[in-house]
Parts: structure tokens; sequence; C-alpha cells
């Protein structure tokens, strides 16, 4: 058989493995000859990284769990809800159905709230803050504020952290009362404005009354009281009925209109009943038909006689005694409305459960003086490491007689940019 011919650029595996070797050791030479070195850098950046985070300004975190009450589910709620975070210019969750959590959470990331937290230390008045910088002081203020909802409960966590443990704990049981405070003086104000709405439409209901009895009492005396028939007593009755109903449906809708800020469909359908029951109003009073058809609240239709075909002293006195009795009925109906309106704003019921109160820590989060001397002894030991290879390099380029003129021209070029090498 034919020999292959050796190729002459081939390198034996001997004098590789040797190649490798010397240049491992070229590389762990250097570090080994700047041993004292490696060791005083990695010590002194050590020691000096443990005093800065020894002696560096701590961080203390105070922590605080609120439970809010759960929601009864009414519509009253959601409404005195969405009132409440409009104070806060917090929109959207009032009308849907968020949970107490949310809305919460939500409050207590607001700058209103954060304003009035600081007001209550006299934080811009002790610390010497303009009028226009408290706006910006309060908006970076309520970012600090941090606020978890838990994932297992309806609990919610708010945290905050300073460099003076009683202060920061002092600021987050604050934060709770003021939340609580809010809540409670916006549901107790909107239960306020619902009950003197009622009280003041119940006072003009009752002098509406006292005007429609003085006038029957005088087309009484004056006409020595004509009698009305069965038929015209029947109208009257649903005529009466339907002015309470009315009346009813006006001030549900004015209760409504507090609260839904433009066109709503509750309001909507509000508006159709009024104006169907005005409608039927109408007809019993100003028509000319023979009977006037009436769908009841069961669905049984039944016709009534319209007033105006009733003879002209049995019309004026049935105007009479219907004004009457629809002011009687508006009466009744508010009266109890007002008496439900004063429960609903006597409830004084917690708005929110303080689970854990903040309490001022023993522990400061930052710094992290362990952890920082590790990281700063990492970092030291890689600094050293290329400073010992950098030094290394610059050597072998001063001592190679092929790269030292090069490397001398390049120093020499650099030197020129070193302002205080320039005169030597």
């Amino acid at each position: 058989m034919q020999e292959t011919p050796e190729k002459p650029n081939q390198i034996p595996p001997e004098i590789c493995y040797e190649d490798d070797e010397i240049n491992l050791i070229d590389l762990i030479y250097p570090i080994y000859n700047r041993r004292k070195f490696l060791i005083k850098f990695c010590l002194v950046i050590t020691i000096l990284t443990g005093i800065l985070s020894f002696f560096s300004e701590k961080v203390y975190e105070a922590n605080t769990v609120i439970l809010p009450e759960a929601e009864d589910g009414g519509g009253s709620g959601i409404e005195l809800k969405a009132a409440f975070l409009e104070q806060f210019g917090v929109s959207g969750l009032g009308g849907s159905r968020s949970t107490p959590s949310a809305v919460f959470e939500a409050v207590l990331k607001s700058n209103e709230l954060a304003m009035d937290v600081l007001r209550r230390y006299d934080y811009f008045m002790i610390m010497g803050i303009a009028n226009e910088e408290r706006r910006k002081i309060t908006k970076s203020f309520a970012e600090d504020v941090r606020v978890s909802k838990s994932k297992d409960n309806p609990s919610i966590s708010l945290s905050m952290q300073s460099s003076d443990p009683v202060f920061v704990a002092d600021i987050a049981n604050s934060y709770v009362r003021a939340l609580d405070d809010f809540n409670l003086a916006n549901s107790y104000t909107s239960a306020r404005r619902l009950r003197e709405y009622i009280e003041n439409r119940l006072r003009v209901a009752d002098e509406e009354l006292d005007i429609a009895q003085k006038e029957l009492r005088e087309f009484q005396e004056k006409n020595r009281a004509i009698s009305i028939s069965k038929q015209t007593e029947a109208t009257l009755e649903v005529l009466a009925e339907m002015e309470s109903q009315r009346v009813a449906l006006e001030v549900a809708k004015a209760a409504k209109e507090r609260f839904y800020k433009g066109p709503h469909i509750e309001l909507e359908q509000l508006d159709a009943q009024i104006n169907a029951i005005n409608k039927n109003i109408t007809r019993l009073t100003n028509s000319q038909e023979v009977s006037v058809p009436v769908e009841l609240d069961d669905g049984r239709v039944e016709f009534y006689i319209p007033l105006t075909r009733i003879p002209a002293l049995n019309y004026d006195e049935s105007k009479l005694l219907l004004k009457v009795k629809a002011k009687t009925g508006v009466i009744t109906m508010l009266t109890t409305q007002l008496e439900q309106a004063k429960l609903d704003e006597a409830k004084d019921m917690p708005t929110l459960n303080t689970l854990e109160i903040a309490e001022p820590p023993q522990k400061a989060i930052k710094p992290k003086v362990k952890l920082n001397v590790i990281l700063g002894f990492v970092v030291s030991l890689f600094l050293s490491i290329f400073i010992i290879f950098f030094i290394e390099f610059t050597q072998r380029l001063d001592n190679d007689p092929e790269s030292a003129p090069k490397w001398k021209e390049i120093k020499q070029g650099l030197m020129r940019f070193v302002p205080f090498k320039r005169g030597y």
C-alpha cells in the first residue's frame, strides 16, 4: 500500500497540548504575580462598600392591612359610591359592579387623600412649601404609597417607606383614618341630601294641601256641598292614584339625577312612565270622549267618565276634591320616604375594619449591608483582574520591539488631550 505523505504544516498533538498549557499559565501568572494588589484592592473596595452601606441613611417600611365591609348589593350603595369617587377624580368604578376592595384601592392612590393626610400633619407649614408646589409634592407623596390587594381575600395592604420609623407608621395609620373619615362623611352627605330634598318637598306639599282644603271649604260653603256620583268618585280615585304615582316618580327621578351626571337609561324609563301617566291624567280631565280606558296595575282595563262630562258645578268640586286627595296621597308617600331616609342617615356602621395596625418597624429594609458587601467583593474581584490584565498588556507592548514604537506614539497622542500634562 502507498503511504499518504505527511503535510508539512501539520502540527503534532503534543505541541498543541503544550501550547494550551502555556497559555493557561500565562493567564494565571499575572494574577499570581500581582496577588498582593488583588487582595488589597478587593479588601479596600469591600470595606468601603460595607462602611458606606452601614452609615448610609436607613429606610424603614410600615404596613397596615384593612378589610372593607361587605357590599349590601343595593342600588343606593352603588350611587353613593359613584358620588364618593367623583370627589377624587376617579370615574367608572362607582356605576359598575366593582368590589369594595377595588374602590378603596383607587381612593387610597388618589392625590386628594394624600393632600388630606399631609394637612393633618401640617406638613406644608412645617416644611415651608409654597402653594404652587403643594400639588406637585402631594402627587409625589401619593406615588410613594404602595397599595396591594390580596388574592385570597378582599383585604388591602398599604405600605410606606421613610427614614423615620415612627413617622412612617403614623402616616400609614393616618391613611386608614383619612379613608374611613372621607367615606363616612361622603355617605352621610349623600343620605342627608336625600333627606333634605324630601323634607323640602313635604313642606311644599303641606302648603299645597292647606291651599286645596281652603279652596274646597270655600266652594262647599258657597255652593252648599253638591253630591258626586259613584262613577265620578271612581274617576277621582284613579286620578288621585295617578297623581300620587306621578309625584313618586318625580321624587325618584330627582333623587337619581343627583347621582347620575348626564343621560341614563333609568332616567329615560322614569320619563317614559311620567309621560304615560300625564297622558292618562289629561284624558281623564280634559277629554271629550264618552269614556276613557285606563289600564290598571293588575293588567285589567276599566273605563272612566272624564271630568269634562260632569256638569260644571260637579266638575269644579271634583277638581277640588282631586287636588285634596292627591296632596294627601303625596304627603303620605313623602312621610314614609322621609322616615326611611332618616333611618338610612342614622346608620353608623363602620365602612372598613383594620386588621393590622402599622407599628414602628424595628429593622430597616434598606440598605442591605450583607448583600452590598458581597456585591462589592465580586465587583472588585473582577475589576482588579481586569486592571491586572490591562497592566500586563501595556507592559508587553512596551517590551515588544515591533509594537513598542507604535504604542509609544499612541501614548504620546493621548497625552496631548490631558490638560495637566501639556506643560511637561
